[in-house]
C-alpha cells in the first residue's frame, strides 16, 4: 500500500444545532459493540447525530471521512482505514493487509472510524473492504456508519461485531425537542399549540425544522407565530427541498409507484398492484427500501413513506406536478372501503370535498363507519350538511365523543335529524348515546359495564370497583379493572392487567394505548424507569393515537410526553396544554397531563405545592375522590418535607380524606407526612405508612423521592409494640394533642352539626357566618378555596373587604366549634394553605358522604349481579335523602347544582330500587319505591310509567288511574302530547 496522500480525511463537521441524549443514548452501545450504524433518509440528522456522539465521547483518535465516488476504487477504504490507524499509532501506515491488521491489534489507545455517506459506496468493493475491516475483531476501534441505506452484507455474520442502529424513527424531532430547538438553539421560542402543529406538520424532519427556521427567522414574533401554527400541511420551503434534494435520485419509477399510492399510510404489494394494474410491484417497493425512502416494521410485508414525504406527494395531487391519475382518490377510497378500513377512505374523500360519496360510503358502512376513531374527517364538512343530515351528524357525535367530549357527543346523538327508523344508523346512533352517557352518569349508561365500573372507582373505594368486575370479556374490562386498582395504590395488582390489555392492540378501541400509557407513566421497573424510555412509550402511543384517531387519548398523551421534559420549556409547554384543555371544556384531559406533570416533579425531587393544590381542586370539580385523596396526600407531604404552616392539619385531613375514599395507597402517603410532622410518633407512623402500602400493594414509595427538612428525617424503626393514635383514635398519656371531636353532619332535609354527640350551638353566630358553615358543611372533609367563599357571599365588596369579612365570619365560627377545654385549638375549623374545611376523623358521619357511598355500593352491587343487596343499599340511601339539600338556603347560587345532581340522584335511585324490588317479586316494595321517585322528581316519565305498570299488573287500578291522572297533568303541564298507547295500557 501506498503513503497515505495528503486531504484523505476530511475535517469532522462543526458541533452545531440540539444535542439530544436520546440519541447519544441510544447510539451508547455502539463503544460495546464497535459498531454503530445511522440508517435514514435525506434531511433527518445523520451527520448532526454522528458529530454529537463523537464530540461527547472520549476516544483518543477520531477519523472522520465522508464517502463519495472515488472510494468505490479498489483498495480506496483500506487505504483510509490504514491512515487513520498509521495516525493513532503514531506510525507509518501499513504496506499490507497482514500488517495493517497487527498494527490494529497493538494499539493502545481507542480509536472511532467515521464514515458518512456510506450509501454512495454501497454495493461496490468498498462493501467487501469494510466487511474485512469488521471481520479484525479489534476491540479498540469502533466504527461508526452514516447512510441512507444499510450496507448489503449480512451483519449477522458470527465473525462480524454486534452493531446498534439508530433509523428515522428515532432521529424524527419529538415535540418536546422541538420546542427545546427553538428555545434554546435558535432563540425564537414558539407557542405550545405552534410546536405541535410545526411538529406534526413536518413529521419532526429535522431539514423541514430547520427550513422554516430560515424562513421565519427574519418575521415578527406574531408572524413567526402563526406560520408555526398554520393548518398547511406541507409548507412551501419543504417542497422545494423534496423536489429538488430528497427526489433527485429516484428512479422514475419508484417515483411513479410512490405518487400513485401516496394517499396510503402503509404500502403493500397488493395495494400498490391494485392502484398501479401491474402484477408485482414486490420488486419496485424494495428498491426504495434499498434507497432508504421507505422503511418496513414487519420485515418486508408493509411499507411506509415519512409522512411529511408522503403529505408532499398528496399535496402535488392534481396539480400538474404528479403523474398520478385524476381518479387515484376515487381508486384508493375504494380500495380501502373494500378492505374495511372506512374511515380511512371517508377521510380521502373528505379532503378532496366529495360529500355524495362519502355519505354513499356510510350508507355502504352502516354502523361500521361510526367506529371509535373513524370520523376525524367530520372535521372538514360544511356546517349545514352536518346539522340537516342524520348520517353526518351522527359522525359529528362520534368524532366529539373521540375528541373527550362525551356530554356534546350524548346531545348531538340525541338531536339527529328525523329519517326512517329502520335504516341502520339509528341503532348505531343508540350505541353512541348509551357509550355517552356511561361517560356523563346519565341514567341510560350502564353501571355494570367497564366504564360504569371505572367511574365508581373514581368516586371512591377503588379496590371494591376493581373487585366487582369479575368477568374479563375484552381489553376494556381488563382495562377498567387495572386502573380501578392503580387509583386505590395496588401498583402490583394492576400492572398484570394493565400489562395484558397492553398487549392485545386493536384498532377498533383505544384501551390497549391507554393500558400503554397508563404502564409508561405509573410502572415502576428498570426497563421504562428511564426519562427517555418513559418519552418513547408516550411518544409512540401518542403518534399510534393519532393515527388511529383517538384524538382525546393523542391530545392527553400530547401534554404528558411535555412533562417528561423536565426543563423550564417543558413546564410551560405543560401549562399552556392545560390551559388549553381548560378552555376547550376538557377538564379531565387537564387534570390527567396535571397529573403527569405532578408526579414526574415528585419522582425528581422538586414538588410543587400550588400543583398539587390545584389539581386537588380539579379533582374535586369532576367529583373524583379516589384522584383527590392522591393529589391532598401529596400535598400534604409537600407540606411536611417544607414544614409549612399548618402541615400538620393537612396531613391529618388528607388521611382522613383517604379513608373516607378508601384509597389506602393515598392513605399511606398520608402517614408518611404525618411521621415528618409528629417527631413523638414518627416510628409508629412511618410503621404504620410501610405496613399499608404494603397491604394496598404500593410498589413505590413516594416519601423517599422528596428531600425532607434537616432534622425531620425518616430513619426506619422496629415494629411498634401499640398503634400510634390517630386523628379519630382516643388520645393516650403523653401522646400529644387530643384529636378533635368526631362530627355528625347533616344537609338533607334541614342542615344540623353536632359533635361528639351533641348539637353545637349556633344562635350567637351571625347569618353570613352561618352560611360560610354550611358551604364548608357542603365540601366537609374538603378544601373550599377562600376566594371561593368570599366571591359566594361578598361579591358586591372588593377582594379585600371580603376576605375581611371571611375572617371575621371564620373567628367566630371557631369560637362557636371550640371544643371544651380546648381554648383556642380549635381543630374542626383549620385552613390549608388560602382554603378551609371541616375536619373528619373515623367516626366522623356526613349524609352526603354516606348517601354518595351508598349509591356507589349498590351499583358495583348490580354489576356483580346481587340485586338483593343492590336493593337493600338504596334502601338506606333513600333512608339517608330526607328532603333537599340545605333547604334553608333557598335559591341560593351557590348551592343550585349540588341540589340538583343529589335531587336527580336520589329520583334515579328510587327509580332503580323500583327496578330491582319488582324483579325480586316484590311488588308494594316497588310501587312505593316508583312513587318515592316521581315524589322526588316530578317530572320523570321513566318512573311515572313504572308506577302506572305496577298498580295495573298487581291489580290496583284506582291507584293506577290515579297516577295515571297525575302523569298526564304533569305532561299537560310540560306541554307535551300524551302517548295514547300508554293510556290504553299497552
Amino acid at each position: 500500500m501506498a503513503m497515505t496522500p495528503r486531504g484523505l480525511f476530511t475535517p469532522a463537521p462543526p458541533v452545531t444545532g440540539l444535542v439530544r441524549p436520546r440519541l447519544i443514548h441510544a447510539l451508547e452501545g455502539t463503544a460495546e459493540a464497535r459498531l454503530g450504524l445511522v440508517v435514514a433518509p435525506p434531511g433527518t440528522g445523520k451527520t448532526t447525530l454522528l458529530a454529537h456522539w463523537a464530540a461527547t465521547h472520549s476516544f483518543e483518535s477520531v477519523a472522520w471521512h465522508r464517502s463519495g465516488p472515488p472510494d468505490a476504487q479498489p483498495g480506496r477504504m483500506l487505504g483510509r482505514f490504514a491512515a487513520a490507524v498509521a495516525a493513532a499509532a503514531n506510525k507509518e501506515r501499513a504496506r499490507s493487509f497482514p500488517e495493517l491488521a497487527a498494527m490494529a491489534h497493538a494499539l493502545t489507545i481507542s480509536l472511532c472510524f467515521v464514515v458518512d455517506d456510506w450509501h454512495l459506496v454501497a454495493g461496490t468493493c468498498a462493501e467487501a473492504e469494510l466487511e474485512q475491516l469488521l471481520s479484525l475483531g479489534c476491540p479498540q476501534i469502533h466504527f461508526l456508519l452514516g447512510s441512507r441505506r444499510p450496507p448489503s452484507f449480512n451483519l449477522a455474520r458470527s465473525e462480524l461485531p454486534s452493531f446498534v442502529k439508530v433509523e428515522s424513527d428515532d432521529l424524527r424531532f419529538r415535540a418536546p425537542e422541538v420546542e427545546q430547538l427553538f428555545r434554546t438553539t435558535y432563540k425564537q421560542p414558539l407557542s405550545s399549540a405552534g410546536v405541535y402543529s410545526l411538529t406534526q406538520r413536518t413529521d419532526g424532519w429535522a431539514a423541514a425544522l430547520h427550513l422554516f427556521h430560515v424562513a421565519t427567522k427574519s418575521r415578527s414574533t406574531v408572524e413567526r407565530r402563526r406560520a408555526a401554527e398554520s393548518l398547511d400541511p406541507v409548507p412551501r420551503y419543504a417542497h422545494d427541498y423534496l423536489r429538488r434534494h430528497y427526489f433527485a435520485d429516484v428512479p422514475p419509477e419508484v417515483e411513479r409507484l410512490l405518487r400513485h399510492t401516496c394517499l396510503l399510510e402503509r404500502l403493500t404489494q397488493s395495494r400498490c398492484n391494485a392502484l398501479l394494474g401491474v402484477p408485482d410491484s414486490g420488486l419496485l417497493l424494495h428498491e426504495a427500501e434499498q434507497l432508504g425512502i421507505v422503511a418496513s416494521d414487519d420485515g418486508g410485508t408493509a411499507f411506509r413513506l415519512p409522512e411529511v414525504v408522503r403529505r408532499y406527494l398528496v399535496s402535488t395531487l392534481g396539480n400538474g406536478e404528479s403523474a398520478a391519475p385524476e381518479d387515484i382518490r376515487h381508486r384508493t377510497a375504494t380500495l380501502l372501503e373494500q378492505e374495511g378500513a372506512h374511515g380511512a377512505a371517508l377521510q380521502i374523500l373528505a379532503e378532496c370535498g366529495d360529500w355524495d360519496h362519502v355519505r354513499a360510503t356510510m350508507e355502504r358502512a352502516g354502523r361500521r363507519a361510526f367506529r371509535a376513531g373513524r370520523c376525524g374527517w367530520v372535521t372538514r364538512a360544511p356546517e349545514p350538511l352536518i346539522r340537516d343530515d342524520a348520517l353526518f351528524a351522527l359522525a359529528k357525535a362520534r368524532q366529539l365523543l373521540d375528541d373527550g367530549y362525551p356530554e356534546e357527543a350524548r346531545m348531538a346523538a340525541t338531536a339527529l335529524p328525523q329519517t326512517s327508523a329502520v335504516q341502520p344508523w339509528h341503532e348505531a346512533a343508540a350505541l353512541l348515546q348509551q357509550a355517552a352517557a356511561e361517560w356523563t352518569g346519565e341514567p341510560r349508561g350502564s353501571s355494570c359495564g367497564p366504564v360504569g365500573i371505572l367511574r365508581a372507582a373514581l368516586h371512591g373505594s377503588p379496590g371494591s370497583a376493581a373487585r366487582s368486575l369479575t368477568k374479563h370479556n375484552g381489553a376494556e374490562d381488563t382495562l377498567a379493572r387495572g386502573v380501578a386498582l392503580l387509583i386505590a395504590g395496588d401498583q402490583r395488582g394492576a400492572l398484570p392487567f394493565l400489562r395484558r390489555c397492553a398487549e392485545q392492540p386493536d384498532d377498533e378501541t383505544p384501551a390497549a394505548l391507554w393500558a400503554q400509557l397508563a404502564l409508561a407513566v405509573f410502572a415502576e421497573e428498570p426497563q421504562i424507569s428511564g426519562g427517555d424510555a418513559r418519552s418513547e412509550e408516550i411518544d409512540a402511543v401518542q403518534r399510534r393515537a393519532e393515527r388511529l384517531g383517538f384524538s382525546w387519548l393523542s391530545r392527553v398523551a400530547r401534554g404528558v410526553l411535555c412533562a417528561q421534559l423536565g426543563n423550564a420549556g417543558g413546564q410551560l409547554a405543560v401549562q399552556s396544554a392545560i390551559e388549553n384543555c381548560e378552555q376547550d371544556g376538557d377538564g379531565w384531559g387537564a387534570a390527567l397531563i396535571a397529573t403527569s406533570a405532578a408526579l414526574g416533579r415528585l419522582r425528581t425531587g422538586r414538588p410543587d405545592y400550588s400543583a398539587l393544590d390545584a389539581l386537588a381542586d380539579k379533582f374535586r370539580k369532576l367529583e373524583a375522590s379516589a384522584l383527590e385523596a392522591w393529589a391532598l396526600s401529596a400535598r400534604a407531604l409537600v407540606a411536611a418535607a417544607q414544614d409549612l404552616p399548618e402541615a400538620v392539619e393537612e396531613a391529618l385531613a388528607a388521611e382522613a380524606f383517604a379513608r373516607t375514599a378508601e384509597v389506602p395507597g393515598a392513605r399511606a402517603v398520608a402517614y408518611a407526612a404525618l411521621a415528618q410532622l409528629r417527631p413523638e410518633q414518627s416510628s409508629d407512623l412511618m410503621e404504620a405508612a410501610a405496613e399499608t402500602a404494603k397491604t394496598a400493594g404500593l410498589v413505590c414509595r413516594p416519601w423517599t423521592w422528596i428531600a425532607m427538612n434537616p432534622g425531620k428525617g425518616i430513619a426506619p424503626t422496629a415494629r411498634p409494640q401499640q398503634p400510634a393514635p390517630l386523628t379519630g383514635d382516643p388520645a393516650t398519656p403523653g401522646s400529644g394533642p387530643a384529636p378533635p371531636p368526631s362530627l355528625d353532619v347533616r344537609c338533607f332535609g334541614e342542615f344540623s352539626l353536632r359533635a361528639n354527640g351533641v348539637d353545637i350551638d349556633l344562635s350567637r353566630v351571625r347569618p353570613q357566618a352561618r352560611t360560610v358553615l354550611r358551604i364548608l358543611s357542603l365540601h366537609a372533609g374538603r378544601s373550599v378555596h377562600r376566594d371561593r367563599l368570599a366571591a359566594t357571599l361578598w361579591a358586591d365588596l372588593d377582594g379585600a373587604s371580603a376576605l375581611h369579612n371571611l375572617q371575621v365570619s371564620v373567628s367566630s365560627l371557631r369560637r362557636a366549634l371550640q371544643p371544651a377545654g380546648l381554648a383556642g385549638d380549635c381543630r374542626l375549623l383549620v385552613r390549608r394553605g388560602e382554603a378551609y374545611a371541616l375536619v373528619l376523623d373515623e367516626r366522623s358521619r356526613v349524609d352526603l358522604l354516606e348517601f354518595d357511598r351508598a349509591v356507589r355500593d349498590a351499583a358495583l352491587a348490580r354489576s356483580a349481579r346481587d340485586s338483593e343487596a343492590a336493593a337493600a343499599i338504596l334502601h338506606r340511601a333513600l333512608d339517608l335523602y330526607a328532603g333537599e339539600v340545605l333547604p334553608e338556603d333557598g335559591s341560593a347560587e351557590w348551592l343550585s347544582d349540588t341540589r340538583e345532581r343529589y335531587r336527580l340522584r336520589a329520583a334515579e335511585g328510587a327509580a332503580t330500587l323500583a327496578g330491582l324490588e319488582l324483579a325480586l317479586g316484590n311488588a308494594a316494595e316497588a310501587a312505593a319505591a316508583a312513587a318515592r321517585s316521581v315524589e322526588i322528581d316530578p317530572w320523570r316519565d321513566e318512573s311515572w310509567r313504572t308506577l302506572i305498570g305496577i298498580y295495573r299488573s298487581s291489580g290496583d287500578l284506582a291507584a293506577a288511574e290515579r297516577a295515571e291522572r297525575r302523569y298526564q297533568g304533569m305532561l299537560k303541564a310540560l306541554g307535551v302530547p300524551s302517548d295514547p298507547q300508554h293510556r290504553s295500557g299497552k
